[in-house]
């Protein structure tokens, strides 16, 4: 009779249970607060307990229980038929879910508070983030912004020194929610997650209203990588997919092509890997016209339209061309990615240099070499894909959008600096693939959180990064043979 009961009420308790393991994630983030009263001075990465270094492995491994459990009561809202009756019933428990995390401080990545510092250069100081600096700025005017919490958390920040790495419509997005702040750090804090979780709810309700199956919003929406890294870490990555979305819908709902090239304009105006989708919305537009030349003809036009709206984005910032080498300072640093991991196992094995073809050449040059290789490759087979999408007759869009997903993960390959959060640019496209696609995403994107405690376990260097990445092939390997070896248990019943 109990285990009958048990059964009858199996959501409702793991909904429950999903609650309190998100609850225990956030308990160190409030007994911070209450402690201190106010976010500033906070610098204590890559550390659960926020507790300057102590017991640090013990925080690490309970970090890791509590998200492995709440990974297996997302997965089984993912198998469970009927987990949610309804998209208002699933919207309203990401909502709950949502302001947990909202509550998160920070501790694995200081990003946001680059994104509020930039943003008050911009909006209080009236200065341009593209070509002045936040330490810049705070070393030659100390006096003036001694009272603005925002400006100093902003200075601590590793990127302090570096210009805008992100495109015009981030950086508006940032001054306006700094501005709202009046140079109030935990106010900005807020707003800027606040928005995070309610454009969270948005992507959940486009993705139900674009595939019109709530299993699609529940993988998306309850995903713990996702609540950590865009409402509990609050990057900006999340807005990018938003746009994507909008283009999406009114591409395929609309039928309208002008509002979903605007969007697509947006959402590159913030991060510019989403310029790759341009041949793609405009040339499945008009996916019936017969004529090649009236197709190119077309891309020209709305190409044209598309790099206009970039060009009145980049109009309130620009002084000269030097704005847009911004989408290459990041990239010039190797981290978190194949070749910060090639160096950092060298360094680890004190290996200077390794003999290819015949030379001597370090492991940086080594590194750069195959970072290179694989952009040619991106390069090349990018080109032949829009070549042969220009000429298809029948343009179906799901075909295209699993080759489009094989040319991002080409293209997150050749990135210098790979961070964890930038796997949520699959979440954009992800309903259009195969089951296994599917599966291999969202495996990978929570085993890149299970990767990253490698940083919590030891401290963030470089150095870490090729475990960083094994750690992440292992586990993904491991749930491929499991999810194998379900699917040929059912179908040997």
């Amino acid at each position: 009779m109990f285990e009958n009961c048990i059964k009858r009420n199996m959501n409702s308790i793991c909904k429950i249970l999903f609650m309190i393991f998100s609850t225990l994630i956030i308990i160190p983030s409030i007994v911070y607060f209450y402690r201190k009263l106010t976010i500033l001075g906070f610098n204590n990465y890559y550390n659960f307990f926020i507790n300057d270094g102590k017991n640090k492995e013990f925080s690490t491994i309970v970090y890791l229980c509590i998200f492995i459990i709440l990974s297996t009561f997302y997965l089984y809202f993912i198998n469970k038929k009927g987990a949610f009756k309804n998209i208002k019933q699933l919207l309203k428990y990401v909502v709950g879910v949502s302001i947990i995390f909202i509550a998160m401080v920070p501790w694995h990545s200081s990003d946001i508070f680059y994104y509020m510092g930039v943003g008050e250069l911009n909006s209080v100081y009236k200065q341009n983030p593209y070509y002045k600096t936040i330490k810049q700025y705070v070393d030659e005017n100390s006096d003036i912004v001694k009272d603005d919490s925002i400006m100093k958390q902003g200075y601590m920040n590793y990127w302090s020194d570096t210009t805008v790495v992100y495109g015009p419509i981030a950086q508006l997005i940032f001054s306006i929610f700094t501005k709202i702040s009046f140079k109030n750090l935990d106010v900005c804090l807020i707003i800027f997650k606040l928005i995070n979780a309610i454009i969270h709810l948005l992507n959940c309700w486009l993705i139900y209203k674009i595939t019109r199956k709530i299993k699609f919003s529940i993988i998306y929406g309850l995903n713990p990588y996702i609540l950590m890294e865009f409402i509990g870490m609050g990057h900006n990555d999340i807005i990018v997919v938003f746009f994507v979305l909008l283009c999406m819908y009114f591409l395929l709902k609309r039928k309208q092509i002008l509002p979903s090239v605007a969007f697509l304009a947006i959402a590159t105006g913030i991060k510019y890997f989403t310029i790759l989708l341009l041949p793609i919305v405009v040339l499945y537009h008009y996916r019936e016209e017969k004529r090649i030349l009236k197709r190119i003809l077309e891309c020209i036009k709305y190409g044209l339209i598309f790099f206009a709206i970039m060009m009145i984005e980049y109009a309130f910032y620009y002084r000269d061309m030097n704005i847009f080498t911004a989408m290459l300072v990041q990239n010039e640093k190797f981290s978190k990615s194949i070749y910060s991991g090639i160096v950092g196992l060298g360094v680890l094995n004190n290996t200077k240099a390794i003999n290819l073809f015949g030379k001597i050449i370090g492991l940086q040059e080594l590194a750069t070499i195959i970072r290179q290789t694989i952009f040619i490759i991106f390069v090349f087979t990018y080109v032949k894909f829009c070549i042969e999408l220009l000429i298809i007759k029948d343009i179906k869009l799901t075909n295209v959008l699993r080759k489009y997903n094989t040319e991002l993960i080409l293209f997150m390959l050749s990135l210098g600096t790979f961070q964890q959060w930038y796997l949520v640019w699959l979440f954009a496209t992800f309903t259009w693939q195969k089951s296994k696609t599917i599966k291999s995403i969202v495996a990978v994107t929570l085993a890149s959180e299970i990767g990253n405690t490698i940083y919590m376990f030891k401290t963030e260097s470089y150095v870490y990064d090729a475990f960083f990445l094994l750690t992440i092939l292992v586990i993904y390997v491991i749930c491929v043979i499991l999810s194998n070896f379900n699917t040929k248990r059912v179908l040997l019943r």
